[in-house]
């Protein structure tokens, strides 16, 4: 078969047909029906299964490009794709939206469940003094069963959501009663294969009920990636939608041109946020030079929303601490500050949470309605702010 035509072979794989074929390629198989049959196929042509999914119907593998071309002609076979790389899009808020309006009525995330797939979580005072707000802890990447965090990205997005402000009250999170469940599948550089993104969606399907999860924090883009004939991660991220669970996705950096936001912020029904820069001595709101900006490339308007991604404070993270070491853990300074779309994202994870104490039991197109209400026009075209900024006080009133 003539391996380029074949339409069942994702096209970024023959980047890597040619040079070695004796080389293992990470992949994602998709099937029909099989599974044993499926299995069977992978491991007679040499293949080194990762991960067999149940919410989905595939199979994340290692496999050789002759393999690859061997496997595409399987009719049980509907697609092979590459296993792509996520990037976290990572480069005072409660003030600026309006949450101290919340808190001030006893809104504070309670027992609501946050699925945060990022690099980990630091055991930092502002998340486990007092009540451990850190309720679930999973790595894909270095198979710890304790919590840790080897970059800071997922230890900083977990304080915006939930810090309890332990070190200083005037850095609480926006919802610090919530419950975070960690699920480590990023690696130290900040980096994610879709495998394991996958894997930690699955597990976190799999535990909603125990942990009433309501909310997935997905913080990441994979950069100048749009269709693939069969998207193993976005059927992953469907079955979050139809397990009521609330996906929350960044518009990601690479903006400012039009149709800068990737997957997976250019699908329909994920809550897709954009970033701002909220000057509040100036009274000056204007959109952050790198959020990504809409149509997506199948003409959707996005991002649905804007939030503060600029100068955003939040919790400090010892890098070098992983708990199977001698090191002890320090932290020369409880805080630092940030930006990105990623800390928008994370923003209107813990808002959710307010809204979804408030109103119980409401479907993911409920909340994406009263955010999309309680938005005000910055004064910019709608594939760049999309309804606007959120602002919370604007739901109660």
């Amino acid at each position: 078969m003539f391996l380029f035509l074949n339409k069942k072979i994702d096209k970024k794989l023959k980047e890597y047909m040619t040079p070695n074929l004796k080389r293992r390629i990470p992949v994602i198989i998709c099937y029909k029906n099989n599974v044993k049959t499926t299995r069977g196929s992978i491991i007679s042509n040499g293949g080194k299964i990762k991960y067999e999914y149940t919410i989905i119907n595939a199979i994340a593998c290692e496999i050789s490009p002759t393999s690859i071309d061997r496997l595409s002609e399987n009719p049980d076979i509907s697609f092979i794709c590459f296993d792509y790389k996520a990037s976290l899009c990572l480069n005072n808020v409660s003030e600026s939206i309006g949450v101290k309006f919340a808190h001030n009525i006893n809104l504070t995330g309670k027992d609501i469940g946050i699925a945060v797939f990022d690099t980990g979580c630091f055991p930092h005072p502002d998340l486990i003094t007092n009540k451990n707000t850190i309720v679930y802890f999973k790595d894909y990447i270095n198979k710890i069963d304790k919590t840790y965090d080897d970059n800071g990205h997922g230890t900083f997005l977990s304080g915006i959501i939930a810090s309890n402000g332990h070190t200083n009250k005037s850095y609480k999170g926006i919802a610090p009663d919530s419950k975070l469940c960690i699920f480590k599948c990023f690696n130290s550089l900040g980096f994610g294969y879709m495998s394991d993104i996958i894997f930690a969606i699955q597990d976190a399907v799999l535990l909603k009920d125990e942990y009433n999860i309501k909310i997935a924090c997905l913080p990441f883009e994979f950069p100048y990636l749009n269709k693939l004939y069969i998207n193993p991660l976005e059927m992953a991220i469907n079955k979050l939608l139809e397990n009521n669970i609330v996906p929350v996705v960044p518009a990601g950096n690479l903006g400012p041109q039009n149709m800068s936001i990737y997957f997976p912020g250019n699908m329909k029904n994920v809550i897709t946020v954009g970033g701002i820069n909220v000057d509040l001595s100036k009274k000056h709101i204007s959109i952050a030079d790198f959020s990504g900006r809409g149509p997506t490339f199948d003409g959707i308007n996005k991002p649905d929303i804007v939030a503060p991604c600029i100068d955003v404070l939040s919790l400090n993270c010892d890098t070098k601490f992983v708990p199977t070491s001698k090191h002890k853990y320090s932290l020369q300074s409880p805080y630092k500050s940030a930006s990105g779309t990623s800390i928008s994202c994370a923003i209107i994870c813990g808002s959710i949470a307010l809204i979804l104490e408030k109103y119980n039991n409401i479907s993911v197109k409920d909340v994406k309605s009263i955010l999309i209400l309680s938005c005000k026009s910055i004064g910019e075209n709608k594939n760049i702010q999309g309804c606007g900024m959120f602002v919370f006080d604007k739901i109660i009133k």
